[in-house]
């Protein structure tokens, strides 16, 4: 008598009646109770896992455990996706199983891996289902891309919003909340206090706990969906396989929709919050790292080596000691020479004075004042121009897309020939080959397309950002290091007489540059 299990999957709870799980169940039960020879020993279920990964599959993780106790003889499956959509995983089992005595049959797909030729038709068979995976998954980010861009929301609830149908409506009891943490911070009081002022007067946290602490606080104050702006995308999926998400660094493009719902908090204090945050924040670096103890730290750059400048004091004069800054690369090995070894070492660019700095950027931060309209218009022109540079991707784009489509449809209809015994496996191998090449340079080429699109779109961005930038600039009143340390992106020293500063607002951290070539006095007391 041999003893027969069964595994069953299914994704969803809305799946048809045929695969309901319920339908599902009852099916093997009949199907192993009708075999003379076989002797029913249980049901594995899994219902609303996805088959990519077996990670979160308790059922199948506990199937394996009972066959390596040797409970069974034999395992009965539907099909190949039920079993699992990963390649590796469909083999991976199946040989484990194998290898402790086990055979798994997949009615559907008429495979027993007992069998001779099992493993082969099995690779090609769960090629198919993962490559079905992988297009769905394709399927599913693009509609929901398309359902962001109009301001769909996706994702977790935030304090102070109900979220229906895709849209935020404020919950004016949450929304008391928020408007509070806002206040509270404005008011002097940082993160974990306020954290410690919601416990004390009960007030519920987003999830409906009982304690806050300061990350849940600074997650609603950096929130930006407070002042009606949608940004999605923050966190990603990896891959359809494992299904892992992380934080969003760059790898994909955010999906932002101003406007997209009513506002809790006014732009002029979420913006006032938000330059706090970064104020703050700069404080406490200031504190405890060395090198930010002075406002030109890390600032001051080589033009020709790239190296930064160090700051020293001066002795060798008979006024007094004189703050100056230096090439590290020069500090460190003197004027340009050939070590030993062969290769360049020390820089040649002179030193240069504080106060010179000093003066210097005084002179460009008055520059633009001066001259706001002119400096508007120049750099409008410049970012115009790059944008102008900028190819249109988007029907190339496109034809990547559709490439990718094509040879993922010329992959399929190379195993069903292979299947059908239409061509040899030597054959169905060097094909694929080929379709794997071309498709890994179209992937090359979209991620390049992607890249370029990005440039394009944030040269716009940069120049909606242009005309506020230069007003912030405008508005300063009197000059000193919080300034400099505010506005200054850094400075390239070519020598003391020219200098290239790059200068940022608190508002636009993207760096305009301003070259501005200046004649300083050659007297300069060394």
């Amino acid at each position: 008598m041999k003893r027969v299990a069964a595994y069953c999957r299914v994704s969803t709870e809305q799946d048809d009646q045929l695969n309901s799980l319920e339908n599902q169940k009852q099916y093997f039960e009949k199907y192993i109770s009708d075999n003379v020879d076989w002797e029913f020993c249980g049901l594995y279920v899994d219902e609303g896992i996805s088959g990519t990964s077996v990670e979160k599959r308790d059922g199948f993780k506990r199937m394996v455990a009972d066959a390596e106790n040797k409970k069974f003889d034999l395992l009965l499956t539907k099909e190949i996706s039920r079993f699992a959509r990963n390649t590796l995983d469909s083999i991976f089992y199946t040989r484990k199983l194998k290898g402790l005595g086990v055979g798994v049959v997949f009615m559907n797909d008429n495979i027993n891996t007992l069998d001779n030729d099992a493993e082969l038709r099995l690779t090609i068979m769960s090629s198919i289902a993962q490559e079905e995976s992988r297009k769905t998954s394709e399927r599913v980010k693009w509609g929901q891309k398309r359902l962001m861009e109009r301001g769909v929301v996706f994702g977790a609830k935030a304090l102070g919003y109900d979220q229906k149908n895709g849209k935020l409506t404020i919950n004016e009891n949450e929304a008391k909340t928020v408007r509070l943490i806002f206040d509270l911070y404005i008011s002097g009081m940082g993160a974990h206090n306020i954290s410690k002022e919601l416990d004390n007067r009960g007030i519920p946290t987003p999830k409906g706990g009982t304690r806050w602490n300061a990350v849940r606080v600074l997650r609603i104050l950096k929130n930006e969906k407070y002042v009606g702006i949608l940004k999605q995308k923050k966190r990603i999926t990896i891959d359809y396989l494992s299904h892992k998400r992380k934080v969003n660094e760059g790898e994909e493009n955010f999906i932002i929709v101003e406007n997209s719902h009513a506002p809790i908090i006014e732009k002029e204090i979420f913006d006032r919050v938000q330059n706090e945050l970064a104020r703050r924040k700069n404080v406490t670096v200031e504190k405890s790292r060395y090198s930010n103890r002075h406002v030109w730290s890390g600032k001051v750059k080589c033009a020709y080596c790239n190296s930064s400048f160090k700051r020293k004091i001066n002795n060798c004069t008979s006024n007094s000691p004189q703050i100056i800054w230096q090439c590290s690369e020069a500090e460190k090995y003197g004027k340009e020479k050939i070590n030993p070894q062969g290769k360049k070492v020390g820089c040649n660019c002179k030193i240069v004075p504080e106060w010179v700095l000093r003066e210097n950027f005084l002179a460009v931060l008055n520059g633009v004042i001066e001259s706001k309209d002119f400096v508007v218009r120049e750099l409008k022109e410049r970012v115009r121009r790059a944008i102008e540079e900028c190819p249109n991707k988007s029907d190339e784009l496109n034809e990547v897309m559709a490439g990718l489509d094509k040879i993922a449809d010329k992959k399929t209809r190379l195993i069903d020939m292979h299947l059908d015994g239409l061509i040899k496996l030597a054959e169905y191998r060097k094909s694929y080959a080929q379709y794997d090449k071309q498709q890994e340079a179209l992937q090359k080429r979209l991620a390049v397309l992607d890249s370029e699109n990005k440039l394009a779109e944030d040269l716009k961005q940069k120049l909606d950002n242009i005309d506020q930038a230069i007003e912030n600039l405008a508005r300063l009143k009197e000059f000193g290091d919080s300034i400099c340390s505010e506005v200054l992106h850094k400075v390239v020293v070519e020598g003391r007489d020219k200098m290239s500063f790059y200068l940022t607002t608190c508002e636009n951290k993207d760096p305009a540059f301003f070259k501005i070539p200046l004649s300083i006095r050659q007297d300069l007391p060394m």
